[in-house]
């Protein structure tokens, strides 16, 4: 099953708008239950000269500060009861004001401690930015220098502090494969985790840049929905194999979708609901195509006809959900040519359908 489409990267978005702090909640799960995570994570975030000497329990949501002015995300407990190590969530949430200037205060002072953010690897060079500005700002006594680190972490130490205290940020997948091969017993818990970050960084906003702005991607997009249109309006409806009587053109969050009904060549026989759909979010989640055939999630002669196709027509689909059957689009041809192949594809959909 790909990661995307887990348990928790399917519910958790629906049930609550605090998709970090479940993901927060599901990682110290993993952490309080598994050893080899905790040593897997003191492993991955040390090096010759720096190392959490140990890490025993985790807590999440803990309060601090003698106004109760800040809510640490996880908190890293020693076998004294010290403060070790803090972890701040990110997947677009903005930084806020002393999320790292004033949680480091909360480490212990003596021994090796670490401040560490964990978000979406697009966030990190503008992310980084803003957590040294904050230290900057609000702490300009603070000698931080730069620690060598691999291509997914970045890292500072407190010069003034023995070089023993840091801060650093990290990608969540960078974080979660180390966990995930660390501990078998633990591996289901960790991939779950993952397909919730995974759907999470497909959302998040990165930094725009001069190219985002080429007119290539809104004349693509409306090329797309002309090919929609074009398949339904110019093909399907006037020639009799489509019908969309009662069903109307709708803009969706993610693209734009055309409801129709297969109807059989002879008699008035139709098919459910059927949609074509130009899907930004299907066509980021696979990379393959924009297009796509959306059967319904309660069309269940039309799924379990596709289904029973085998290898004919591929699709995605999972019971209780919608089905997508992705139109694959030919490149360095005519429109004409673009538009015939798509049309071949969605009528063999059809046959299958109304067999």
């Amino acid at each position: 099953m790909p990661e995307d489409d887990m348990l928790l990267a399917h519910l958790v978005p629906k049930l609550t708008p605090q998709v970090e702090d479940a993901a927060t909640d599901a990682l110290a799960y993993v952490l309080n239950a598994s050893k080899f995570c905790r040593e897997a994570l003191i492993d991955l975030v040390g090096d010759r000269d720096f190392r959490l000497a140990s890490l025993e329990s985790v807590k999440t949501q803990v309060v601090a500060g003698s106004t109760n002015e800040h809510r640490l995300d996880l908190v890293g407990y020693d076998e004294s009861g010290a403060v070790p190590f803090i972890l701040e969530s990110k997947f677009w949430a903005p930084l806020l004001d002393g999320q790292a200037s004033g949680y480091v205060d909360y480490l212990t002072a003596s021994g090796s401690s670490l401040l560490l953010f964990v978000a979406p690897a697009v966030r990190h060079a503008a992310l980084w930015v803003k957590i040294q500005q904050q230290f900057e700002q609000d702490k300009p006594d603070v000698d931080l220098t730069p620690v060598e680190c691999g291509p997914d972490m970045k890292a500072v130490r407190f010069k003034n502090r023995d070089g023993q205290t840091r801060v650093a940020l990290m990608s969540w997948a960078n974080l979660l494969d180390h966990l995930q091969k660390a501990d078998a017993s633990a591996a289901p818990d960790v991939k779950q985790i993952k397909g919730l970050a995974r759907t999470q960084d497909d959302v998040a906003f990165s930094p725009l840049h001069a190219g985002d702005f080429s007119t290539t991607i809104p004349r693509r997009i409306m090329n797309f929905n002309l090919i929609a249109d074009d398949v339904v309006d110019a093909r399907g409806v006037p020639q009799g194999w489509m019908t969309t009587k009662g069903l109307r053109a709708t803009p969706q969050y993610d693209g734009y979708l055309r409801y129709f009904r297969f109807r059989a060549s002879a008699g008035e026989r139709l098919s459910s609901d059927i949609a074509l759909y130009v899907s930004c979010n299907q066509w980021l989640k696979t990379g393959t195509t924009p297009l796509w055939l959306r059967v319904g999630s309660n069309s269940d002669t039309e799924i379990e006809a596709i289904c029973n196709a085998g290898a004919d027509v591929e699709y995605a689909w999972s019971p209780g959900d919608h089905m997508w059957i992705p139109l694959r689009l030919m490149t360095g041809v005519e429109y004409d040519d673009v538009l015939d192949d798509v049309i071949a594809q969605i009528k063999r959909v059809r046959d299958i359908v109304l067999a």
